[in-house]
Order: C-alpha cells, then structure tokens, then sequence
C-alpha cells in the first residue's frame, strides 16, 4: 500500500531523520546519564556492605550474633540486612532465611536474589550482598536493597516518556506541516507549468527574493522564462519578417527576368537582367546568413573558445578598417583608447560587434559629421562605445532595434537587412556583457560594457 504523499516528501523524510537522529542521542545521553548514576550507586552500595562486614567481623564470636540481631532490627526502611550461616549454611542469625544461591565466600558484593524474613512471612528481593567467612567457620552475609538503582531506572524511563515522545510527535508534526507546504508550493508551481505550457508565456513562478532554496530556484526559473519568453515574441515575427525582407528581392528578380525575357533583344540586355537578378539572390542569401549566424551565436557553442583579448586592440582595428569608407562619405572618425582594456571572450565576435557598430555609424552620419571610437574603465569593466553625430533613435525604438529584420523610419532609405544590431545583440549576449543605447545630443551613443578578464 502506498504512503500518503505527504509522507513521501523529501522536507518529511528529512523532519523524520532529523527527530530520529534527535531520539536517538537523547537515549544515549539518557542511557550514559543512568549508566554513570546507577554505577557511581552500585559503588556506594558495595563500599557499604565492606565496611559493615568488616566491622560485623571484627567482633567476638558471641557478639557477632547479637550485633546481626540487633544492628537491622532498627531499620524501618528494610534496606539492610545481614544473617550468619554455619559452615553446612544453616542460618544461625539474623533474616535471611536460606542462604542465597551462587554467592561465594569471597567478600565481593554480587547481585543476588535472597529470601528474606519478617511479619509477612518469606518475601525475594533482589539485593547487593556480600559473603565473608568468619575465623570460626561461620559465614556472615551482609546485603542492601538495590531500590534505589530500581528508582533511578524509572526516573529516566518517566522522564524519556514525559520528554522524548513529545518531541518525536512534535517533530513528525512539524514535518507534516512543513511537507503540507512544500506540497502546496509545488502544486502552485505546477499550475503556473501548466498555464504557461498553454501559452501563457507572461506566467511567472511565485518567489520571494530573499527566501529559501526553492524560491532561489523558482527566480532562476523566472529569468529562463523571461528569455524563452523574448526569444519566442522575437521569433513569432520573424517568419513574417522573413517573408516580407525576402518578398522584395525576390518580386523584383521575378519582374526583371520577366521583363528581359519579353523585352530583351540582345544578349547585353538579357545579361544584365541576369546580373541584376543575381545581386537580388545575393541580397537574399545574405540575409539568410545573417539569420544562420545569429542562431548560431545563441547557441553559445562558441565559448569553448573564450580567452583574454584586448578590447583596445579590436576597436583600433575595425578604426583603421572603416576610416576609407567613413573618408569617402564625408565623415570624420576619431578614436580614444586606454591600454589594457582586456577581456574575456571570443575576439572575432568581439570584432564583429565593433565592426556592425561602425558601419552603422558611418551609414547614419550625414557628410560634415563625426564617428568617435573610444575605450575606457567603466569602473565595472572595459567599454567600447561609438558615438556619432546621426539622427539617431528615438527611445520608444530602442528595443526594437535589437530584434531581426527591426528597420525604423529613419533607416528605410538606407541599404541593409535590419540585422546587424540584432547580430551585436545576440553576441553581447553571449559573453554576458551589456548593451546600452544613448543619446549622443546630438547623435547616437552605443556602448558594450563588458568585464575584466581576470573575473570572467
């Protein structure tokens, strides 16, 4: 038959060897507790009995009679007792009846069952006892009842029934209550697995941010959802983007080669509407480049090849790379760098990154502008920012810009495939660094802030 869950709940399992593991070091205490009293008892017990035989044995042989006698006869209590036995183990004196079984003579206290005598008649007790023979031949037994040791033994059995049980039942309690609730939470987490399996990708786990372990991994959850959840709206438009970016070149490459296989006379015609469609299919299949490139990207199989390179170094290159063409458009470019601006990370994405920033840049600036590359301690970390003197983009496009195939108003007129900042944005967020997009005033300022290579 099965456990009701409750009982099969790890937060229970651990309650129940918490109070096991708690019962069991109270019984050893308990146990060590009584084992050291009723020793330190059973000692004083002996030492007792010693000095009363060897007082009792020193006397004269009449007076050891009449001290047997007299000597318990005045104990109320009935705790002491003695007798004298012959040599054959007849008693002579005293109220032990029968001598006891299996004590020797040997004057060491044994534990012994004895039948002793008094107004109700023979009555056993168990009772510490020592035998000495005496120089006549008699044999003295002197015991005392072991009561006391019995007494202590009940006290520490009451106060384990009065202390331990309680205990254990309030730990299975509290390990009820608690495995009540961590059922409850993950009956919770289970609804919001199941709202957000039906779509509803907004659903978030419930978490207090300075709670437990679980709430810990209720929020590492979250965050994942966060991003399955952009990474989802991102691609929910991205067929429609797809089909809208490609439908153009594809339409036109469709109307030239009609036109030219109407219109074209001449083997010059024909061939330039050949090449014009080839420039459409080029377009095409960048574009789809693009795409591969980005997926490929936020796969992350590209950190294996992580290491230290200088962010200096890349944005001085991609400088020198883009200064002819920012020359031919008019456009002044001017780069600041501090030395050793070293991080963490893949340095052709990291190019690339400088590389897409600049050319928009210089694509954006109107002739008579400016490009400023620049690197510098962000006081976190290395940055790399670019700023130009562009129209640039206005706040509520921001977001925007970072999805694919994202193209603002301001950007319609210029060649490209609206991926570029969306590439940037997938390998920022591969090496966990930061994007952030300013105002330049005028201008646009985009800025990487990344992290030391030695806290990578």
């Amino acid at each position: 038959m099965r456990l009701p869950e409750v009982f099969r709940t790890a937060t229970f399992r651990t309650a129940f060897l918490a109070s096991s593991a708690f019962g069991a070091s109270t019984l050893l205490l308990f146990g060590f507790i009584y084992w050291r009293t009723a020793g330190l008892e059973t000692a004083r017990i002996d030492q007792f009995l010693l000095n009363e035989s060897s007082a009792i044995s020193r006397q004269s042989q009449d007076a050891v009679v009449a001290d047997v006698d007299t000597r318990y006869a005045s104990d109320l209590h009935r705790e002491s007792f003695a007798a004298v036995f012959s040599p054959q183990l007849r008693r002579l004196a005293g109220e032990i009846s029968v001598y006891p079984e299996g004590l020797p003579q040997d004057d060491q206290p044994r534990r012994v069952t004895v039948s002793r005598s008094g107004p109700d008649g023979h009555k056993l007790d168990q009772v510490r006892a020592v035998a000495r023979r005496l120089i006549d031949g008699r044999i003295l037994v002197v015991g005392r009842s072991d009561r006391d040791i019995a007494e202590l033994r009940n006290l520490v059995l009451h106060a384990l029934e009065l202390g331990l049980l309680p205990a254990l039942i309030s730990a299975l309690c509290v390990g009820i209550f608690a495995s009540r609730r961590a059922l409850d939470r993950v009956a919770s987490v289970n609804r919001t697995i199941a709202r957000i399996m039906q779509g509803q990708l907004h659903e978030r786990l419930v978490a207090n941010p300075v709670g437990d372990a679980l709430d810990q991994l209720a929020l590492a959850v979250n965050r994942m959802l966060d991003e399955i959840e952009r990474l989802v709206d991102e691609m929910r438009g991205v067929g429609d983007d797809i089909a809208h970016d490609l439908r153009s070149p594809l339409a036109r490459m469709r109307a030239r080669l009609e036109g030219a296989l109407g219109r074209a006379k001449t083997l010059d015609e024909l061939a330039a509407a050949v090449g014009h469609a080839i420039a459409d299919l080029d377009q095409a299949f960048a574009m789809i480049t693009g795409l591969l490139r980005i997926g490929q990207i936020e796969g992350s199989a590209r950190r294996a090849g992580f290491a230290p390179v200088s962010l200096s170094a890349i944005a001085r290159e991609a400088a020198e790379l883009y200064q002819p063409v920012a020359e031919l458009h008019g456009v002044a470019m001017s780069i600041s760098e501090a030395p050793d601006m070293i991080v963490h990370g893949d340095r052709d994405l990291l190019f690339e990154v400088a590389a897409n920033l600049l050319d928009n840049a210089v694509k954006f600036t109107p002739a008579g502008g400016n490009v400023e590359v620049r690197t510098y301690d962000g006081g976190s970390g290395p940055v790399l920012s670019v700023r130009d003197s562009g129209p640039g983009i206005p706040v509520a496009e921001r977001a925007a810009v970072l999805k694919r195939f994202h193209r603002g108003d301001r950007s319609r007129h210029v060649a490209g495939h609206g991926l570029g900042l969306s590439l940037v944005a997938a390998i920022v967020r591969l090496h966990m660094f930061h994007l952030h997009i300013a105002d330049a005033a005028p201008g646009l300022l985009i800025e990487m802030r990344g992290w030391p290579a030695t806290s990578a």
